[in-house]
């Protein structure tokens, strides 16, 4: 397996990213680095389960976002050329704020890849945009079903429960992110005030 030092001296090639809500603004829409592509399924999952682990653990947000942005390139490296072309071009287009070409593109990863749980958790994000919920939550949970470890999928999953009303579903699904990644955007600042209304008191 590729050493996790080597992976981290990647990360200044590795997809930036800023999750304000749900929708993702793109920061650079960069493939991710060359070294994910040539990991095995089995090797990037356990890649990522190592990760996860250093993420719950990391010291402070400058080591947090560091490794969040290593677990967002895996997430992002599908491992065929083509469907890493249509993401980059989806990611583009969303990083322009063209929602129509981008889940053109996005729509076509899920056709073409529908083991690849990034391309249902980006289609979802378009979905919402639109204010399709229903296709928006399908979509989540079955990115979630093919990658239970996506945090920024449970904070989606929040964010629209929480749009439907459901204060404690919401909660549930961000506090499942948080015990993923701590130092994820706006996840604490989402979960306060919904413990103070679902339980009555606050953190």
């Amino acid at each position: 397996m590729i050493r996790l030092v080597h992976i981290i001296s990647c990360l200044a090639l590795a997809l930036a990213l800023a999750v304000p809500g749900f929708v993702h603004e793109v920061v650079a829409a960069e493939a991710p680095p060359s070294a994910f592509d040539k990991m095995s399924k089995a090797e990037r999952d356990a890649l990522i389960d190592e990760l996860l682990e250093r993420l719950s653990a990391a010291p402070n947000e400058e080591e947090g976002k560091g490794i969040e942005r290593t677990i967002q390139a895996l997430w992002l490296t599908s491992g065929s050329p083509s469907i890493d072309l249509l993401m980059r071009r989806g990611l583009d287009a969303l990083g322009d704020g063209d929602y129509d070409r981008a889940y053109f593109y996005f729509d076509e990863v899920v056709t073409f890849a529908p083991a690849y749980a990034e391309g249902w958790h980006r289609r979802a994000a378009i979905h919402y945009v639109r204010e399709d919920y229903a296709a928006a939550l399908k979509d989540i949970e079955q990115a979630l079903r093919l990658e239970p470890r996506h945090f920024e999928a449970l904070a989606g999953l929040g964010v629209i429960l929480e749009d439907l009303g459901d204060r404690k579903g919401a909660l549930d699904a961000y506090r499942r992110a948080l015990s993923l990644n701590p130092w994820l955007s706006h996840g604490k600042a989402r979960v306060a005030p919904l413990e103070l209304e679902v339980e009555g008191r606050g953190i």
